[in-house]
């Protein structure tokens, strides 16, 4: 019946075939798999002396914690409530304690402050301490902090002036 609408039987099977193939390697290349940063994109400032490589997988951890979280008011690394702050390496080494360490992003997202660090901004910025307002960040651990923070650093890295880089950038 197939031949006299005109469809090959052997042409039906070399297209489904054809389609799962395709199909099949799609879901497999996300983004996990088909970025794998160099070594060099991946260290970061653990500390103001130290450095760390972070594995991918921290990497992509952190990236899910980002956009699921963060990226509301940092889409690409700007601040939507203050857009003269980024998260742009120059910006994080301008601030004052320095936020261009891992540890020292993590005591920002335990405890933030303004670019200067005299105004508290506990209940202005997502932070684990007050977590019975910022619930997103209630069960955020101790690594959870520590990957997102490198993400956003080796943001910092990879993405260069188009991280935190502003509209005429962006």
């Amino acid at each position: 019946m197939n031949k006299m609408l005109g469809i090959d039987p052997l042409k039906k099977i070399i297209f489904g075939i054809t389609a799962f193939v395709l199909l099949f390697w799609q879901l497999n290349t996300g983004m996990a798999n088909a970025t794998e940063l160099r070594e060099s994109d991946r260290t970061v400032n653990l500390s103001e002396s130290e450095t760390v490589v972070l594995s991918d997988a921290q990497v992509a951890k952190g990236e899910r914690l980002f956009y699921s979280t963060c990226s509301q008011c940092h889409n690409s690394g700007r601040t939507k409530g203050n857009p003269n702050v980024s998260l742009s390496s120059y910006d994080l080494e301008g601030a004052d304690p320095r936020r261009d360490n891992i540890l020292a992003m993590v005591d920002f997202l335990k405890n933030p402050t303004s670019y200067d660090s005299e105004v508290d901004l506990e209940q202005l910025h997502p932070n684990t301490t007050r977590a019975d307002i910022w619930n997103i960040m209630r069960n955020y651990n101790e690594e959870d902090l520590q990957n997102v923070s490198g993400f956003v650093l080796v943001q910092a890295n990879v993405r260069g002036d188009y991280w935190g880089g502003g509209k005429e950038i962006n």
